[in-house]
């Protein structure tokens, strides 16, 4: 037989996973999702972020913009993380589209 879970019982369960809870819907700046992003294809954060056109980092870094876009960011902002102007933001997206052929 299950025994009821008693008040203090409930509370003392929702205390210890509130902050676990919590820390799932802190909003993540633009930033800290392209450095996650980068770290998950090993891509130094130098390489990433800097002016290199290699494609080995370049389409990932297309890749990043095209996701935070998709995540509500604006082009103008996506830009600022990359140091790149809003329409090189365009320009990547739409080339992840080509590439996935949509």
């Amino acid at each position: 037989m299950i025994e009821p879970i008693t008040a203090p019982d409930m509370q003392a369960a929702y205390l210890a996973a509130a902050p676990t809870f919590a820390q799932a819907f802190i909003p993540r700046s633009p930033e800290e999702l392209a450095a996650e992003f980068a770290h998950s294809r090993q891509i130094a954060l130098r390489d990433f972020f800097g002016p290199t056109r290699c494609h080995s980092v370049s389409h990932p870094r297309q890749e990043c913009m095209a996701m935070l876009a998709k995540r509500g960011f604006s082009l103008p902002r996506i830009g600022r993380v990359f140091n790149r102007d809003h329409t090189t933001v365009h320009h990547g997206i739409e080339a992840v589209k080509r590439r996935a052929g949509v």
